[in-house]
């Protein structure tokens, strides 16, 4: 190799002063911040106390603190007007012209500026712009600033402006029509017989929040002439799509249309329910009118509608309804039990009788006690029939709580007469019903397998880690070979040896660089990134963000096996979180310690009925457990089936849009999930998956939920982790979503659609589409969510939040640490071969030439030759052939590199926000050094023990040991 020795003397101090520099500013960074928060403390209160006296600095800073002085009701109109009219002319001009600008985050300010300021000369460039803007993100920007003007004049421009958008931009645009109530009515009224789908939509919602004469008239209207509305509106779009003023695709008009009828009914059945519930609606035609219909019965307490109810039974397919509104009247009115018990007894169909039994299956105490009546044999086959149908949670229930013995001897007859102890609902009685009962019923108590879950080994695993293993160490020995072919048999042995050593310490000094290099692109992208993210987040007004529909539902799902130790704590801060519609489901995944009854009892939780669709397999539910004071709560007990297996069974039960996946003992900061979801926001795409930063929690403390003090881990251990961490999320994922190919959204907090989910058969376990398991879920699901989207050749990005932090438990053990990378590996390789059609496929886009190559090279093959390089550098010690060259390379390569991609993190991550007491921050600097000297080469090298593991050992999923979080 000719390279001088002093050009890379000269490059080592170069990049020891860029080492130098960046702890300087990392240190600068880090008590610049805290002088800077007392100073914008007390520049804050100059600012208002400056305001009130009507002097403005013309900063976008300044309005923020007038918006909040406005809301706060602290700011007086009469002030605030004076204040407008004097001092902000020259600050509204250059806003204007903003609002013009190539920039979309600069348009963006300008619309979140000029709609605090919410002049008439303000407005009016507001609405000028909301219909020329073409970028969905920005126009709703502006939509948002003429809502928080809300002047009744721009309701015009905005209901025109629906015209042709994006059913992303339309949804949220509507939303902020809505929020001038009533005032839309004039304007609407002139919209009946325009039959533009996005006018259509707004009528329909519009009607669905404002009940009067007009909107009453409008939805009748629309539901009696669906089919022609429908021709009128598919050939009021062809002829934009003619003059070219929609990009809306014809094949979505119909299903969007459906859903605007099934909303329209809805509304009907809920307020106007007593002339919806004719029988031209409930015999109609059109299945989405006639099963709100039916749902309309149910609102009138009346006999005749409960018979038509019980009458249409026989109708497959509305049965769910049928049977759910059949409920509801009976639970509003007990007394028309009588009509379906005296159908049940006249109808010889058993498919309908088992329907009946579903209606009576919340009555199932009424009749254990009719058992000792005269009407005992309907109470018989009454409750016969409730078990067939496998619903037995009252019964449970009440066995286990009863003293009577005759009605216990009674029912334990039914449940031999009706259940097959080995399966299904035997099984469930044999697991919960107590052990006087079941010695009663002569059976033994199910007992679940109390041994480790025994996992049998994937074949053609093992065979795609042995050929990922064998290239990784035979490539560069093959390669060599082929060079030297002509001449290896003139060497002497010792000097092939010699020669081989020399040039594999090269290969691995020049790998080692191109892959830090790679990771200093990815700091600057980051950089970048964060900067803009930090932009359009103080960007958002919590008015703007709570406002209906403009930021995505989310049904938060936490697996949880064996984590009674952290359990609580957990729960309690994911139900204390500040966002505007979630629901929190956690998965007791067949845990075999306390995880289920601390939840039972530090919750209230009681065992209930609760219906769901089943749209991914998933092992058994043993029961679902709910507290009415605690409606966002739901708690799943299933059997062990792994991690994907729970996230499939709470999405299974999931409610919302999307759906955040979460490890149980995590804790996320109270404004998370509201700073991942508002990502949507700025990306008019699609988004099916977004993710945020985990850290470890190990060390922090932590009350009632909430971490109160944020300190490094105790441990060295884990504080090689903190590093690790900062450095994969903050240059890692930042860095890769700038580039359209972020492929890892952590297990411990993402966010997902639901409805892409379940269309790639959910996370992969055997029972799935796939029938097989995958220990790397994280990324895989992501990497099959971006395969899917491409092949479908919709627009989409997957994105991350810089500031959004979840704060999770760390490994503090060698043998923890280990197993988790042992699985790192295995699941690595297991994604790669399983999409082995993306690498370098230009179909894929960047995801298939950028993103899988990287990780094809430097993640799955990095390891081995990672290995036999500290092999070769030993073995070049050892023969004395070791040079200066070789030596400075090296220490570039794996040292000085490692540690500015680590400060770098360090200084990126506190560049916004503050996480590290200053001490806690110098020891991290610390850290980031001593980690480049051992453990991270260390960290590697279990890896590729990991994929031994997988060929010869067991290849189980490893465990790490809770420590709990106190």
């Amino acid at each position: 190799m000719s390279i001088n020795i002093n050009v890379l003397i000269v490059l080592l101090l170069i990049l020891g002063y860029i080492t130098f520099f960046l702890i300087s500013r990392v240190i600068i960074n880090k008590f610049s911040t805290l002088d800077e928060l007392f100073v914008r403390n007390n520049k804050r209160l100059a600012t208002i106390i400056s305001l009130v006296n009507g002097s403005f600095s013309g900063s976008l800073e300044s309005l923020r603190v007038i918006r909040e002085l406005k809301q706060n009701l602290i700011l007086e109109d009469a002030v605030g007007e004076q204040f407008q009219i004097e001092k902000i002319s020259k600050f509204e001009a250059k806003e204007i012209k903003k609002l013009q600008a190539r920039n979309t985050i600069r348009r963006k300010e300008a619309a979140t500026a000029l709609g605090i300021i919410g002049s008439d000369k303000a407005r009016l460039a507001l609405e000028r712009r909301l219909g020329e803007e073409n970028d969905y993100s920005v126009k709703i920007y502006i939509s948002n600033a003429l809502t928080d003007i809300r002047n009744e004049a721009s309701l015009k421009i905005m209901i025109q402006a629906l015209i042709g958008t994006h059913k992303w931009y339309r949804e949220r645009a509507i939303s902020n029509i809505l929020e001038f109530g009533t005032a839309c009515n004039e304007y609407l009224l002139e919209m009946k017989e325009i039959y533009d789908i996005e006018w259509i939509e707004l009528l329909i919602k519009y009607s669905g929040e404002n009940f009067n004469n007009d909107t009453k008239e409008y939805l009748f209207g629309f539901v009696d002439h669906y089919d022609r509305i429908l021709e009128d509106a598919a050939r009021q779009y062809q002829e934009k799509q003619k003059n070219k003023q929609t990009r809306y695709k014809l094949q979505y008009l119909e299903m969007d249309m459906n859903n605007l009828l099934e909303m329209a009914c809805r509304t009907l059945s809920n307020y106007y329910y007593l002339e919806f519930n004719t029988e031209a609606y409930w015999t109609s035609e059109n299945p989405i009118i006639r099963g709100n219909a039916y749902w309309a019965l149910s609102k009138k307490n009346s006999t005749a509608n409960f018979k038509v109810l019980l009458d249409n039974l026989s109708d497959i397919r509305y049965e769910k309804t049928l049977i759910d509104a059949s409920t509801k009247m009976l639970e509003a009115n007990p007394r028309l039990i009588y009509l379906v018990e005296e159908a049940f007894e006249a109808e010889t169909d058993e498919w309908i009788k088992s329907r009946m039994a579903q209606i009576l299956s919340n009555r199932i105490e009424y009749y254990i006690l009719q058992l000792d009546s005269k009407q005992e044999h309907r109470a018989r086959e009454i409750l016969k029939q409730i078990l067939k149908n496998e619903r037995v949670n009252e019964m449970i229930g009440f066995l286990n709580l009863n003293k009577d013995k005759e009605i216990q001897n009674t029912l334990i007859q039914i449940i031999k007469e009706s259940v097959d102890p080995e399966v299904g609902i035997g099984i469930e009685l044999r697991t919960y019903l107590k052990d006087s009962v079941l010695e009663e019923w002569g059976v033994e108590r199910f007992l679940e397998d109390k041994s480790d879950r025994i996992q049998t080994k994937d074949k053609r695993l093992v065979r795609d880690v042995a050929i990922i293993t064998a290239i990784g160490f035979f490539m560069i020995p093959v390669a060599f070979v082929l060079r030297y072919w002509d001449v290896l048999t003139l060497w002497a042995p010792l000097d092939l040896i010699k020669r081989y050593t020399i040039e594999f310490n090269y290969i691995l000094a020049f790998y080692s660089i191109v892959i830090s290099l790679s990771y200093l692109i990815l700091m600057g992208l980051s950089y970048k990134n964060v900067r803009k993210q930090a932009r359009l987040w103080n960007l958002k007004n919590i008015s703007m963000l709570f406002r209906n529909k403009m930021i995505p539902s989310i049904s938060i799902v936490a697996p949880a096996y064996n984590e009674d130790m952290t359990i609580v704590a957990s729960v309690k801060s994911l139900l204390n979180l500040k966002y505007p519609n979630y629901e929190l489901i956690v998965v007791n995944d067949g845990s075999k310690d306390e995880t289920l009854n601390k939840l039972i009892d530090e919750f209230r939780l009681i065992r209930v009925n609760y219906r769901y669709t089943t749209s991914l397999e998933t092992a058994p539910i043993r029961g679902i457990y709910r507290n009415p004071s605690l409606p966002k709560l739901v708690v799943i007990d299933k059997s062990n089936g792994g991690k994907a297996d729970a996230l499939n069974a709470g999405i299974n039960v999931a409610n919302k849009e999307y759906f955040c996946g979460i490890d149980s003992d995590s804790l996320l900061e109270p404004e998370s999930l509201l700073r991942v979801a508002s990502l949507t926001l700025d990306e008019s795409s699609e988004t099916p998956a977004l993710g945020g930063n985990v850290f470890p929690i190990n060390g922090c403390k932590v009350d009632n939920g909430l971490i109160t003090t944020i300190q490094l881990p105790k441990k060295h251990l884990a504080r090689f982790q903190t590093i690790e961490y900062m450095r994969a999320f903050m240059i890692g994922r930042m860095g890769w979503e700038q580039l359209k190919s972020l492929l890892i959204i952590s297990g411990a907090f993402g966010l997902f659609r639901k409805e892409r989910i379940i269309g790639i058969g959910g996370y992969m376990t055997t029972r799935g589409k796939y029938h097989k398991d995958t220990v790397g879920e994280d990324m895989e699901l992501v990497v099959r969510i971006s395969r899917l989207m491409h092949e479908m050749g919709l627009r989409f990005k997957v994105l991350y939040a810089y500031n959004a932090n979840c704060w999770t438990q760390v490994p503090e053990d060698l043998k923890s640490l280990k197993g988790q990378r042992y699985r790192w590996q295995r699941g690595l390789i297991d994604i790669m071969f399983f999409h082995k059609t993306m690498i370098f496929n230009p179909r894929y886009k960047s995801t298939g030439m950028l993103a899988m190559p990287y990780y094809l090279f430097f993640e799955t093959f990095g390891p081995m030759i990672e290995a036999q390089g500290y092999a070769m550098v030993i073995c070049a010690a050892f023969l004395g052939i070791l040079n200066a060259k070789i030596v400075i390379l090296l220490f570039i390569g794996t040292v000085f590199l490692g540690i500015i991609n680590s400060i770098a993190s360090l200084l990126i991550a506190e560049r916004e926000e503050q996480y590290f007491s200053p001490a806690d921050m110098g020891r991290l600097l610390i850290y980031a050094a001593i980690e480049n000297f051992g453990p991270r080469q260390w960290f590697s090298l279990w890896r590729i023990r990991g994929q031994f593991s997988v060929m010869f050992g067991k290849g189980g999923w490893g465990k790490i040991k809770r420590k709990g979080i106190s």
